[in-house]
């Protein structure tokens, strides 16, 4: 039984040090991203500038993808 304790707890600390490295990751990312934009603030081209920081839309998806797409990652459905 102690063995058992032992073994479900330690992966849950693992579970639970991959989840916050993971998090910490997306922060650094969502940092990077906003202060990328925030240096095309006072820019006249900084439209035409953001497709390269946002990256390129999908061409090959339809309205209908991309209404089903959106639904997905609002809602999960």
């Amino acid at each position: 039984m102690h063995l058992w304790i032992e073994e479900v707890l330690k992966q849950a600390m693992e579970d639970y040090a991959e989840e916050l490295e993971s998090q910490k990751v997306k922060e650094a990312e969502t940092l990077r991203l906003v202060e990328r934009l925030e240096s095309l603030k006072d820019d006249p081209d900084a439209f035409f500038k953001m497709g390269g920081i946002l990256g390129r839309p999908k061409g090959n998806l339809s309205w209908k993808e991309l209404r089903e797409e959106a639904m997905f990652e609002k809602y999960g459905v």
